[in-house]
């Protein structure tokens, strides 16, 4: 027969459909379950309540497999996250890695990596050209160090470098293109 949503996976949908940016009242989420067989298979949600789905969460059961978000509500997803774990209530669904597509022509331009649920990396393609223009780097989910293509050549031309409060404290470039970076001195312009 059919399956309750459990309290643990709604939290989580949830929660994640606040991590979209949504500032409107709490979505109703509503599950989607198997006709054959009972078992939950989504939790969609209108978060901007236009009465159209702009969040679904993909299940097997209890468990979250992934998220299709359409951020900017053209009917389309352009943030996919995808989770690993879950499986018991003692390891719940970690975030492993998600993309976002923002360009007009719907290509991936983020991708961001995670370990164990916390965020590692992000590469991205600003400009939307097809190439990665702007490297993050994180320790223990706080930013350390974004790398910038600043010059169209497909490689970090321009380093910062952050502490753990978030303020950059060093700005590096590496002028010759070969992966050398050098500090650059205050009042260069």
């Amino acid at each position: 027969m059919g399956q309750s949503l459990t309290r643990f996976g709604c939290l989580l949908f949830v929660a994640a459909v606040a991590a979209c940016g949504s500032r409107a009242p709490s979505p109703a989420v509503d599950p989607v379950y198997n006709r054959e067989t009972g078992k939950l298979e989504q939790l969609v949600s209108d978060r901007d309540r236009d009465g159209k789905i702009d969040t679904r969460a993909f299940m097997d059961g209890a468990v979250l497999k992934y998220i299709e978000i359409d951020r900017t509500r053209d009917g389309q997803p352009d943030r996919w996250e995808y989770y690993t774990g879950g499986e018991s209530t003692t390891s719940p669904s970690k975030i492993e890695h998600a993309e976002e597509a923002n360009g007009f022509d719907r290509r991936i331009t983020r991708r961001e990596f995670y370990a164990d649920g916390v965020i590692r990396r992000v590469i991205d393609d600003v400009d939307s050209d097809g190439r990665p223009d702007k490297w993050e780097s994180y320790e223990g989910g706080t930013l350390s160090k974004v790398e910038l293509d600043l010059l169209g050549k497909g490689f970090p031309s321009q380093r910062l470098i952050y502490d753990a409060a978030g303020t950059v404290t060093r700005v590096e470039t590496d002028p010759e293109g070969d992966g050398s970076f050098v500090p650059v001195k205050e009042g260069r312009g």
